[in-house]
């Protein structure tokens, strides 16, 4: 799943915890929509947090 995330333009860092089944992502948010990261983790089950330009 972390490939998928970071083959999305602007997206600069992946990291991911799969016993915790979270991910960490940075993106830029001028390349990158976040409901866009949001819909493609919602859809493979993970929950999503905002953070000032991360999804947690």
């Amino acid at each position: 799943m972390s490939r998928q995330v970071a083959s999305i333009n602007g997206i600069s860092r992946v990291n991911t915890n799969t016993l915790e089944r979270t991910m960490n992502v940075a993106y830029g948010s001028r390349i990158t929509d976040t409901c866009f990261i949001q819909m493609i983790l919602l859809k493979t089950g993970y929950k999503t947090v905002e953070e000032l330009g991360r999804i947690f």
